[in-house]
């Protein structure tokens, strides 16, 4: 064992706002990766921050304490034994009497137990990143959701368990411990507590050992922590060594729990140690805080009795479906995307062009049909000798490159703003792009504001040809800096997204294979959380929901099927309303109406909440994925630059045919 002190830290889901100026100064002072201690800092449940010599780690604690971290500074133990493994048991008045293979173990009533209940093969630890992936594809980075302590222990159980109880001295040091398998001991010293099941039997030799422990702490989460000689082996499962292996890093992990209970805990402010144990009141029953665990009464708090029994019957008898469509209808989270909007119709100008286009190749059919060919041949002849052709491509290149240019200028001239300072009109904003909806690829099943997917089939001369192109640009999502948020309307926008993946029917995700298939799909993803530029038109937020002259129609109607508040408008008392006291009562109501309105207004503070960038009829909207506006602009300048030189070979060339042609 190493004679260098540990500082274990208890991680927090959300950082402290100035995280930042607290990684300089470890890396600074101490000389401490801020990679790492971000990592070993931010989530939930235990973590070794850093080893080292008292006299630093008491400095280092002043920091974590000023930050509110809970931790501990202990001197790691020698891992004695390893608890040993029962045969039978006895429970009587005077304690809980463990057969085990060379002695029998006493655990006397009254006495300080330490439970580490813990699944052995990786089964929560993969149910936990997947509870990750899903809580962050369906509610989003800023509400991350973990594991319920009532689902970790359901999934301990489904698993293959082990639990280890550790009996404690006076001063919190190991005296013993046995080691528990389920359907590895004789039941029958349970008595009437004794069951058919072997699972049910290893969750009532928990429930006796709480019932007979003066002070009891129970932790869940081996095989989640970040913790030295706790590594869980997943790569040969059925290899003894392996599960030999896995059996010592637990031992390590009971007595590096036994150490926690012995130091001294470094707790944060009063304060703000409350709000933390009223926010993380569930996970602080079976998580790994033993401040938590062993602050009140288990009997109270923890669910061992009836009712978790039975959730615990339930969910081993049926086949637990961990897909995450089963999360996003239990926990929606992130609203779904909204649907996509028709285009086709008269007013959209692909209308037009497809019209024109059909138009088109239906004349040139019927020209093909009734001259035999000689028309088009003609009109095919001409276009070419005359240089008309050359001329249209030299036009539409030209146009293109001047196109790029003015884009290129348009970007150059545009100041980059803060989001909190975004004005009305064409506005240059960075930052990161957040999803406001709960947007998944449909490929790559990939959390992201924005996807592209192009589908392709193989033709009969072995060519990839598109089939279809999809995209999600109907769906809204924000830009965020240092200063706020900001709603982007991508619809109708030039989008260059920085990952592209791809992949054949039936792929699943992003995982590989071989296919040989006449169909394939390209994705292009803009990923939640990625740096992007955008170049758009700011204007005010349309007002959802009813106008003012609606809401007062609505709230005049509303008073006539109340004639009990319309008395108030009788002001002669005759029982009925005349023209006069009608006006009135439209009058308050109209003004009751502008003044909720008025207030709604100067509530909506957000800038998220009226500001949306999007595009407007003749002006761009860019939305890219770069670091530097300057790598788009020389982009745009190096695709002007072959257009212009090809619309200038163009442009001879028209001038030497049509010269040419004018001489014959």
């Amino acid at each position: 064992m190493s004679h260098l002190n540990y500082l274990i830290v208890e991680q927090q889901q959300k950082p402290p706002e100035n995280l930042p100026e607290i990684l300089k100064e470890l890396s600074q002072k101490f000389q401490l990766d801020i990679y790492q201690c971000r990592q070993r800092l931010i989530g939930r449940g235990l973590s070794l921050l850093t080893k080292g010599q008292p006299e630093t780690l008491s400095q280092i604690s002043v920091i974590l304490k000023e930050a509110d971290y809970t931790h501990w500074l202990l001197k790691p133990s020698k891992t004695g034994f390893v608890p040993h493994k029962i045969r039978n048991l006895q429970i009587d008045a005077e304690g809980i009497t463990f057969g085990c293979h060379k002695k029998d173990v006493v655990f006397p009533k009254g006495g300080t137990i330490l439970a580490i209940f813990a699944e052995i093969t990786g089964k929560l630890a993969e149910k936990s990143v997947n509870q990750l992936l899903s809580s962050h594809a369906y509610r989003g980075r800023d509400d991350i959701r973990h594991l319920e302590a009532k689902k970790i222990y359901t999934t301990i159980l489904q698993g293959k368990p082990v639990l280890d109880l550790y009996l404690l001295n006076d001063n919190k040091q190991v005296k013993d411990a046995v080691r528990i398998f389920p359907g590895k001991f004789d039941p029958q010293g349970l008595g009437a507590r004794a069951t058919l099941s072997s699972k049910q039997n290893l969750e009532q030799i928990l429930e006796v050992a709480r019932e007979y422990s003066g002070e009891f702490h129970l932790h869940t989460d081996f095989g989640l922590v970040n913790l030295p000689g706790t590594t869980l082996r997943r790569d040969d499962l059925e290899n003894p060594e392996t599960q030999r292996q896995n059996l010592l890093s637990l031992a390590r992990y009971g007595w590096l729990m036994a150490d926690l209970l012995q130091s001294e805990q470094i707790i944060p402010s009063q304060k703000h140690r409350e709000d933390k144990i009223d926010t993380n009141a569930g996970a602080a029953i079976l998580m790994q805080s033993s401040a938590l665990a062993a602050g009140g009464s288990l009997e109270d708090s923890l669910p061992l009795s009836k009712e978790i029994r039975a959730e615990i019957d339930a969910a081993t008898a049926r086949e637990e479906n961990t897909s995450v469509s089963s999360v996003a209808n239990s926990d929606p989270g992130l609203p779904p995307p909204p649907p996509a909007k028709k285009r086709a119709g008269w007013s959209h100008p692909g209308f037009w062009f497809g019209s024109t286009g059909a138009a088109i190749f239906v004349a040139f059919i019927l020209l093909a049909q009734f001259s035999n060919g000689d028309v088009l041949n003609s009109i095919a002849y001409y276009s070419f000798a005359s240089g008309a052709v050359p001329f249209f491509i030299a036009t539409l290149m030209l146009w293109y490159a001047f196109y790029f240019l003015r884009m290129k200028r348009q970007i150059e001239n545009t100041p980059t703003s803060k989001v909190r300072s975004v004005a009305m009109g064409m506005v240059e904003v960075k930052g990161r792009a957040i999803r406001r909806y709960a947007l998944i690829s449909p490929m790559a099943n990939t959390p992201c504001v924005f996807y592209r997917l192009t589908k392709y089939r193989r033709d009969k001369n072995n060519q990839w040809r598109v089939s279809s192109v999809s995209s999600s640009d109907n769906v809204p999502f924000f830009l965020e800096d240092d200063t706020g948020r900001i709603e982007i309307n991508p619809a109708g926008c030039r989008i260059s997204a920085g990952t592209r993946q791809e992949g054949s029917p039936g792929q699943i995700g992003l995982m590989r294979g071989i296919h040989d298939s006449d169909d394939k799909w390209v994705e292009e993803v803009i990923v939640d959380g990625t740096l992007i530029y955008v170049l758009g038109y700011a204007s005010s937020r349309q007002a959802d929901g009813p106008t003012v002259t609606e809401q007062k129609i609505a709230a005049l109607r509303e008073l006539k099927r109340h004639p009990q508040d319309l008395k108030q408008y009788d002001f002669d008392g005759d029982g009925k309303i005349s023209a006069e006291e009608w006006d009135a009562a439209r009058n308050a109501v109209s003004e009751n109406v502008l003044k909720k309105s008025l207030q709604d207004k100067q509530q909506r503070k957000k800038q998220e909440e009226h500001i949306v960038i999007g595009k407007k009829k003749g002006r761009p909207l860019i939305i890219t994925e770069t670091h530097s506006e300057e790598n788009l602009t020389s982009r745009y300048f190096y695709y002007s630059i072959p257009l212009f030189f090809a619309s200038a070979v163009a442009t001879a060339s028209a001038i030497y045919l049509l010269l040419n042609f004018l001489k014959h």
